[in-house]
């Protein structure tokens, strides 16, 4: 329910509160009837815009709060993940929990400097493409095999769920000077 229905349901209820007051008050005696009468007989005296007015509104606050209650409440927003069925029920594990499961054994390779992880759920299996700066001392080929191994193996054992392929790319080869003077200061 956005801002503006809360606010017109609260005047909204506000107001049949005072009615409803008023009317048990007038019903049982605690208001006396010649507090009422004019009112009544202003009511019932003919045409008047302002009591036409206050009841059109009602009727149309009435109409709109009638009709939402029929609407389907949208359902709870779930995140993306992937879904696995067990003998005690359905587990959803998130994307974000995959990613950072395979961010964190990318992290452990010797010779990665920096990375960005996406993990994607797809039809023909579950993907994860790892986006890697390297140091520049480790040979590729060995170190983006270990990555795809690693990062398959930690997934796959903690979270227990299949990755169909894990693909690395090498963004950026550390120049050796920059990469030394740069641990040095850390």
């Amino acid at each position: 329910m956005n801002l503006f229905d809360r606010f017109i349901l609260t005047l909204y209820s506000f107001a049949l509160i005072v009615l409803s007051v008023g009317v048990i008050g007038a019903s049982s005696g605690l208001i006396p009837a010649e507090y009422i009468r004019p009112y009544l007989e202003q009511l019932l005296g003919g045409f008047q815009p302002a009591y036409l007015i206050t009841a059109v509104i009602f009727l149309i606050v009435s109409l709109r709060f009638f009709f939402s209650s029929f609407r389907r409440s949208k359902k709870p927003k779930t995140e993306k993940g992937i879904r696995q069925r067990s003998d005690l029920g359905e587990v959803n594990i998130t994307l974000q929990t995959i990613q950072t499961i395979a961010e964190r054994a990318a992290r452990r390779v010797k010779g990665v400097r920096d990375l960005k992880t996406v993990v994607r759920a797809l039809e023909s299996g579950n993907t994860i493409t790892v986006r890697v700066s390297v140091d520049g001392e480790t040979p590729l080929p060995e170190l983006t095999q270990k990555l795809q191994t690693d990062i398959k193996e930690q997934v796959e054992g903690i979270a227990g769920v299949i990755i169909s392929e894990v693909a690395v790319v090498v963004t950026e080869v550390a120049q050796h000077e920059n990469y030394a003077a740069r641990k040095r200061v850390e």
